[in-house]
């Protein structure tokens, strides 16, 4: 098949191993998930078309998972966690503070970023993106370029459905060096693998199945969520372990109220006496009582009333029951309603289970519980500094997409080189938005606590400790910070101003 993405090899994108990996004896350890193949398998020759790719239905079965409304409130929580925008800022900004680069070149990465934020249109579709990144474990995007123009960088970047998407890592090794001697890595993408069909183009109700396509390294943007079972070595969602909860619950929740609807009514038992008859004549004779006595309601949807279609003796009347010489007879009693309907603490187990699972604090189920805005250290639980914890995890694999991105972009459109780009890689950082409330009480809180603990330590001040400690270690000024504090507080003492509102 036709390289689709040759210009990629062209640029010099896709580097060549790094001498760590050649020099290694064991394969390569990676958390991404991909399908290794043996030494035999002959990339030029490769049959694509074969079975339905497991990791597919696994799929599936995260998205209907996420569509149960207790995970979904619950995913709600952790996405809104993760991400955080309002009207007037940007979702993510990008941050080259850290970047050893001159001011031009920023200058310039700093356009690039502005044109994959448009492409990508994060301020409507961040949350989106999260919540599919999340709830699948991967996300897949294919990238658009101009052959002919290269400099122009990415075109458009279309976001692909994983479960057509299949990494695919070929390791050679060099049997006399014991070491590995070159790895492929490419994509696979088969529509077939969510249809479970395999075979050559062909046509079922109308829909034709496409030859799967094999895709250069370079060409999709694939992160997973950096998760991977043990048994199958496939990359998996975080909602992984709340699939057995969620089933769980739902189970118990249907057992609950098919057993109130069930048992919510008092139901009579009658006890027939039917002498010596013999069986047969026994159940013939419960059978004629049995319908002497029963009442057949029906609903009319038209008039919206119950009504008595056989008009027979209902069992409000009295009854006429006969009984033997001996005193036995028929005897009617009550089998009660059931009890302790109002008891739900077998479900809230279940339900406190599956937001464990999910990382989620139980606190959150309450919906008297107040949020806690950026208050004091002990005001803030256990629980909530690791939920946020762990969204910031989850951010992070999030920033290697962006990453991903922003790099083919800036070695296409030749601002950078590969060998720049490895530099200043892992110094780049992605701002995310955060709750300007809650970001603004944080600030108090902490200005607040700095101001007590220097006021307390003021009398210690030329003895134990200096004023210059006092501003950079507890008030966390910087020399420049306290340079510009010197000269307003020089130039507002001569502010007659500012003078006589300290005298009053």
């Amino acid at each position: 098949m036709r390289n689709m993405f040759d210009w990629f090899s062209k640029t010099k994108v896709n580097d060549e191993p790094d001498e760590k990996t050649l020099n290694n004896q064991i394969a390569m350890a990676s958390d991404d998930g991909a399908l290794n193949v043996e030494n035999s398998f002959n990339s030029s020759t490769l049959n694509f078309d074969w079975k339905v790719n497991n990791q597919s239905e696994l799929i599936d079965v995260y998205r209907e998972t996420a569509t149960y409304n207790d995970v979904d409130y619950a995913i709600q929580d952790i996405i809104n966690e993760m991400v955080s925008f309002s009207e007037d800022e940007e979702p993510i900004e990008l941050d080259l503070s850290k970047c050893e680069i001159s001011e031009s070149i920023k200058k310039r990465v700093y356009e690039k970023w502005d044109k994959i934020t448009q492409i990508l249109n994060l301020s409507d579709t961040i949350h989106n993106r999260a919540y599919s990144f999340y709830v699948d474990g991967r996300v897949a995007y294919q990238k658009v370029v101009d052959e002919k123009n290269l400099k122009r960088g990415l075109l458009d970047v279309i976001e692909l459905d994983p479960r057509f998407v299949t990494k695919v890592r070929n390791v050679n090794y060099d049997n006399e060096r014991k070491t590995i001697d070159s790895v492929e890595e490419y994509f696979i993408y088969n529509e077939n693998s969510g249809n479970k069909k395999s075979g050559k183009e062909t046509t079922v109700g109308g829909n034709n199945f496409k030859e799967a396509l094999k895709l250069p390294k370079e060409s999709v943007t694939y992160v997973t969520s950096g998760l991977v079972d043990s048994k199958t070595g496939y990359a998996v969602s975080h909602l992984h372990k709340a699939i057995k909860p969620a089933n769980q619950l739902r189970m118990m929740e249907n057992s609950l109220v098919i057993y109130r609807i069930t048992r919510a009514p008092e139901r009579r038992v009658f006890y027939i006496d039917v002498g010596n008859l013999p069986k047969s004549k026994a159940e013939q004779y419960l059978n004629n009582l049995k319908n002497s006595f029963r009442n057949k309601m029906t609903y009319d949807p038209e008039k919206g009333s119950f009504q008595d279609q056989r008009h027979l003796m209902t069992m409000q009347e009295d009854f006429w029951l006969p009984r033997t010489s001996t005193g036995k007879g028929t005897e009617v009693t009550t089998l009660p309603g059931g009890a302790n309907l109002d008891s739900i603490e077998d479900v809230m187990y279940f339900l406190k289970r599956l937001y464990k699972s999910l990382n989620v604090p139980v606190s959150r189920l309450e919906s008297d519980a107040m949020a806690t805005l950026g208050g004091r250290s002990v005001e803030i639980s256990r629980d909530e500094l690791k939920f946020s914890k762990f969204t910031s995890k989850i951010r992070k694999r999030f920033n290697m997409v962006l990453r991903d991105l922003l790099r083919t972009e800036l070695i296409l459109s030749k601002v950078v080189t590969p060998s720049e780009w490895d530099d200043i890689e892992h110094k780049i950082k992605f701002i995310y938005a955060q709750d300007m409330y809650i970001e603004e009480r944080k600030y108090f809180e902490m200005m607040r606590d700095r101001l007590e603990l220097a006021k307390d330590m003021n009398e210690y001040v030329g003895t134990y400790f200096s004023h210059t400690y006092i501003r950079n270690s507890i008030l966390q000024q910087t020399d420049e910070d306290i340079e510009d504090m010197d000269k307003q507080i020089t130039e507002e003492s001569k502010d007659p101003k500012y003078s006589k509102s300290d005298e009053e």
